[in-house]
């Protein structure tokens, strides 16, 4: 690790006429993750310095940098995801082919604590909502106190798309395929993450792979965003996800969640090679990603959806994080924007 270093140097701005940008940048660096701290500050992970900058997203100066390795170093931190704690006070990253996960302090761009998985790209690194738990996703996910110091548990899923918890914490969903026998299919299994005991597992309805994955509609769906193509699960609003508890055969209760019948979905075009942060929640029912220009026209099939679903429109994109009706956007081409979120008109 090298230490960190403050730069008051501005990016410099890119002039543009789109009237959904309020500000763009140039980043150069290979940027890839993005999040947003308390204070508003924007932090970018850099792959080509395997670096973290934090840029005052009011006038572009890079207020803190840090490299993480440097490249004489055998390591190859990608940065793929950038999350933060509900407080808005740790970043979590996913370092992909590095194999490795790192978990800072901020704003003071401290490293606490680095987590190797020997043999697995690191995908996502999510924290639970109520601050217990860190989860890895690689070839399987792993389990870790929300500090990073130890591993609770592995979820035996083999080779895991993405995972989400629910804003409250109480689910956590893992998305993978799935051998149904005479067919795989992509599928959906949720855990109760107060004993990670299996809840419920349906079918997406859909073999596709699946890059990114959130709860809407106050954890009533679960959205799911193939490279061309979202799908919405409904949960049963009967349930709540609240403690609807089973006894099982030994004596200890079971969480009972309910899928609806029907996965809705339609057709979208997700930027060429973006990331799991290709999409955030803008409000609990309604969704914003972004998407490049393509050819294909939308179209929607299945249940009612919970979710309202809208895209930042031909634009080219890694990863999106929203603020205060912004959403922030990196490009691996070299730059940091700053967009209107849209609206439902």
């Amino acid at each position: 690790m090298i230490a960190a270093s403050a730069s008051a140097q501005p990016l410099t701005p890119v002039a543009t006429r789109d009237q959904k940008i309020i500000k763009r940048w140039e980043l150069p660096g290979d940027p890839h993750g993005v999040a947003v701290g308390a204070d508003g500050t924007i932090y970018v992970g850099l792959a080509k310095p395997q670096a973290v900058v934090a840029i005052d997203p009011k006038t572009g100066s890079i207020k803190n940098k840090l490299v993480l390795d440097s490249a004489e170093i055998a390591s190859t931190k990608e940065l793929v995801t950038m999350r933060t704690n509900r407080a808005g006070t740790r970043l979590y990253i996913a370092n992909g082919s590095d194999e490795s996960a790192t978990i800072m302090s901020i704003p003071d761009l401290a490293v606490l604590r680095e987590i190797t998985m020997e043999g697995e790209a690191i995908r996502d690194a999510v924290p639970d909502p109520k601050g217990r738990y860190l989860y890895l996703l690689g070839r399987h996910v792993h389990v870790f106190d929300i500090n990073g110091e130890k591993e609770l548990r592995t979820i035996s899923i083999d080779d895991p798309m993405a995972i989400a918890p629910t804003a409250n914490g109480s689910l956590l969903a893992v998305i993978a395929p799935e051998d149904f026998g005479n067919a795989k299919a992509t599928s959906v299994a949720l855990f109760d993450t107060t004993n990670f005991a299996e809840a419920a597992r349906e079918p997406l309805q859909t073999d596709k792979v699946i890059e990114a994955a959130l709860f809407g509609a106050n954890d009533q769906a679960l959205v799911a965003l193939s490279r061309d193509q979202l799908f919405q699960k409904p949960l049963s609003a009967t349930t709540k996800l609240a403690a609807k508890m089973t006894s099982e055969t030994n004596g200890k209760m079971r969480m009972a969640i309910n899928f609806g019948d029907l996965t809705s979905s339609e057709t979208i075009c997700l930027p060429e090679g973006s990331g799991a942060q290709i999409a955030a929640m803008v409000s609990p029912d309604l969704l914003v990603f972004a998407e490049r220009r393509c050819s294909g026209g939308s179209s929607f099939s299945g249940s009612e959806r919970r979710v309202s679903a809208m895209s930042l429109y031909g634009i080219a994109a890694y990863a999106v994080a929203y603020d205060h009706n912004q959403l922030i956007v990196t490009d691996r081409a070299g730059f940091l924007t700053i967009y209107k979120a849209p609206r439902p008109k």
